[in-house]
Parts: C-alpha cells; sequence; structure tokens
C-alpha cells in the first residue's frame, strides 16, 4: 500500500500541472526552530473572474464569462517553526495562465477574448498556526499571499472578421486567503477540512497595441471550501494531497523533508 501511494505521489509532482490555486499543504506546524522543504504542484479546473473595468469599452459595454481555462504553479516551499504552533514559509515557483472572456454590449454578444500567458516567476508568503485539541484533533488557520506577473497573448476573435492578435507586457494575478481548518491524526494521515477567505485579482495591462485596452478583473466567488490529508512516511517525510471547491476548483499535491 506504501508503495502504491508514493507512486501516485510521484506521478501527481512530475505532471505538469495548470493552476493558481493557493493550498494550505500539510495541516500541521514544524516546531519551534525545524524546517521543512519541499515540492508543490497544484492544479485549477475552473475559476470565475467578474469585470471590473476597461479602458477600451463604452458605457454600457462589459466583459462576461471570464474564467481562468487553465494554467499551472509548480514550484519549492521553505517552512520555519517561529514557536511550536507557528510557522511562516515562503513559496517560490513558475507560473502560467490561460484565461477567456466576452465582450456584451447590453445584451449582444461581441468580440471572444483570450490571454495566453508566458510562463513566469511565482512567489508566497505565508503563516500557520495551529491549537492542539483533545483526542488527537488539531485547529488550525493558514494566512497566505501569491503573486506572479507575465506578459501575454492577446486574441480578440469578432463575430465577424479576422482575428487580432496583441502583446500585454504586464499580467499580474496575485491573491491572499485566511483560512481557517480542522484536522485530526489517524495513524499515518492526518486529514484536514477548512473554509477558506480569498480575494484575487486579475490585473492586464501595458498592451503593445492602442487598439487594446487595459483590463482589470476580481474573483467572482471569495468564500469556498477545502479538505485535504498528509500522509507520514516516517519521521522526516510526508505527502500532501488537498482539493478546494466553490470559489475555485482546484486539487494540489506536495511532498516535503522536515529537519
Amino acid at each position: 500500500m506504501k508503495k502504491f501511494l508514493v507512486l501516485c505521489f510521484a506521478f501527481v509532482l512530475l505532471v505538469p500541472f495548470v493552476s493558481y490555486a493557493a493550498s494550505i499543504g500539510s495541516p500541521e506546524t514544524q516546531g519551534k526552530g525545524k524546517v521543512a522543504v519541499g515540492l508543490d504542484n497544484e492544479y485549477i479546473f475552473g475559476k470565475d473572474w467578474k469585470f471590473k473595468s476597461a479602458t477600451v469599452l463604452s458605457a454600457n459595454s462589459t466583459i462576461k464569462d471570464i474564467e481562468t481555462e487553465k494554467g499551472y504553479y509548480a514550484g519549492m516551499k521553505a517552512a520555519y517553526g517561529l514557536l511550536d504552533n507557528l510557522d511562516v514559509y515562503v513559496r517560490l515557483g513558475a507560473a502560467d495562465y490561460e484565461v477567456k472572456g466576452q465582450i456584451f454590449t447590453g445584451s449582444t454578444p461581441g468580440d471572444k477574448l483570450k490571454f495566453d500567458t508566458d510562463t513566469d516567476f511565482a512567489y508566497g508568503l505565508g503563516l500557520k498556526g495551529t491549537y492542539p485539541l483533545k483526542n488527537d484533533w488539531l485547529l488550525g488557520c493558514d494566512l497566505q499571499y501569491r503573486r506572479s506577473k507575465h506578459e501575454a497573448e492577446h486574441k480578440s476573435t469578432p463575430v465577424s472578421g479576422a482575428e487580432e492578435t496583441t502583446t500585454y507586457k504586464s499580467f499580474v494575478q496575485q491573491e491572499w486567503h485566511i483560512a481557517p481548518y480542522l484536522a485530526r491524526k489517524i495513524g499515518s494521515f492526518v486529514p484536514y477540512l477548512g473554509v477558506r477567505y480569498s480575494d484575487a485579482k486579475l490585473e492586464i495591462k501595458n498592451p503593445a497595441s492602442s487598439d487594446f485596452g487595459e483590463v482589470e478583473q476580481e474573483a467572482d466567488d471569495n468564500v469556498g471550501v477545502f479538505l485535504g490529508t498528509d500522509y507520514k512516511m516516517g519521521e522526516t517525510c510526508s505527502l500532501n494531497l488537498e482539493g478546494r471547491f466553490i470559489d475555485e476548483t482546484a486539487m494540489s499535491a506536495g511532498i516535503s523533508w522536515k529537519f
């Protein structure tokens, strides 16, 4: 059974994932003065956005059906135990996205939009605190900020006419969340369940052509639920699998080593 689980997680970690989902990772803290390093991959099946502003749209026009279709985050995570029940951590890696939408004038559909970014640097910072309860239960909370900046190719497909393409020099996606959760130690497993409040923004600026304006969006849903589990492979190594729902449909997998 252990070999099967290891092979499953190894496959998950080696496949290029699509995402910008902020996972909490392991529900446990490291302990004062302890260090943990690991690898993370995250995948998003869908995240909806709502239109905030655009510089080229008329007053009665808007952008609808905005959705992150695919992207990825892959990188490393390093955590340090400030106290027995409080960690600070940093995440460094690379991210990539594809986002679609459509312009509407009143109820009339117009140009279809698609943004495809390059793969570029992404980083995150976080705090995680826990409070032990009776019978191996654990109450925790994760606070995290994530950001990445890219160039993006923009394709506009009119209802009639030829497709137009330009490049945006600044495609910035950033998110912070606060995520309380409840966990319990059951043998080698530490399953957990929680609710998170997240605030995500997407700003697309500095187009190469003046014919295309700057666009800003924000997350359509701010509250979601998540569940996952750690699987401990001895004293120093653990595997993590997590799923997130409602505000985004996403999954992540990671492996970490404690020192």
